[in-house]
């Protein structure tokens, strides 16, 4: 590690070993099978993410858990997460998963996620079906009990326009910012500049509505010009913007270049570097 400012990426994606050897069997959940069956498609486990940590500079990373429709693999995941934060010293930093398949308990399995350790829950996301009244529905249970727990809740929020890509759906920003109202005291990380939810925060009731959400910069360089983190600046100050790589879809030392180019400030590239991460995750 290096004793300049702390680098936290917020946003990586790891999953158990077995997961990663038997790709093809885990397919039978529909989000897995629709982001991952193409063996183009790179999965990796805990010792790559600690090898790129080591490569890139990287103090902590966040592990977001995976939108898992399946209970089974939810829980497996949930445990090898528990785990990989014990034997890493707490640089690998878990999120829980809540399965889309048993809504009707998501607050049992959210009392889980609190009592085995993990820090967080997300990355929650509806791949496959867009923001339906069900997932509405989900979303309400998770943030209720998260608000309980003091949990943070990481969403994915993908951009309503533009190109299409595995998993893209519209994200209803409508609803999801009348979800978010009727949980305002819940701290939420919206992935991937929230969709570009972000910029209704020039209007003065948006803003003050949202003054626990997070934006993070996951998939940048598949989506925006860098441009993005100035006018992002210039919209939220340096509080809300949240160094997030989405590894291992693109290395975090792409993303850590491109902040330190970009943001000339000096404490704003701080804060978006880890500073802001570290605040919501009591480091």
């Amino acid at each position: 590690m290096h004793d300049e400012a702390m680098i936290i990426d917020f946003h990586a994606h790891l999953f158990t070993p077995d997961a990663c050897a038997s790709r093809e069997r885990y397919c039978d959940d529909r989000h897995f099978a629709l982001l991952n069956r193409d063996p183009k498609s790179r999965i990796v486990s805990h010792a790559e993410a600690v090898s790129a940590c080591d490569r890139d500079g990287i103090d902590y990373m966040v592990c977001m858990g995976f939108a898992w429709f399946s209970p089974a693999y939810c829980a497996a995941q949930n445990e090898y997460f528990a785990r990989i934060g014990r034997e890493t010293g707490g640089r690998l930093i878990p999120f829980g998963s809540v399965p889309l398949d048993d809504p009707k308990n998501a607050a049992s399995w959210m009392r889980e996620i609190k009592s085995m350790g993990l820090k967080g829950v997300g990355e929650i996301a509806f791949y496959a079906d867009g923001m339906t009244a069900d997932s509405v529905d989900f979303l309400d249970s998770v943030l209720g009990e998260a608000g309980a727990l003091s949990l943070p809740v990481c969403i994915h929020v993908n951009e309503p326009v533009g190109h299409r890509y595995s998993g893209k759906y519209e994200p209803e920003l409508r609803t999801l910012y009348q979800v978010i109202e009727r949980h305002r005291d819940v701290t939420m990380i919206l992935s991937h500049w929230g969709g570009g939810l972000f910029v209704y925060e020039l209007m003065p009731e948006v803003k003050e509505r949202l003054s626990n959400c997070y934006y993070d910069t996951a998939a940048t360089p598949y989506l925006y010009r860098e441009e993005i983190y100035s006018a992002a600046l210039n919209i939220l100050g340096e509080r809300k913007i949240l160094f997030g790589s989405d590894y291992p879809l693109i290395g975090p030392g792409k993303y850590v270049r491109a902040i330190t180019e970009t943001v000339s400030d000096a404490g704003a590239r701080a804060g978006i570097l880890g500073g802001n991460a570290a605040r919501i995750l009591g480091l």
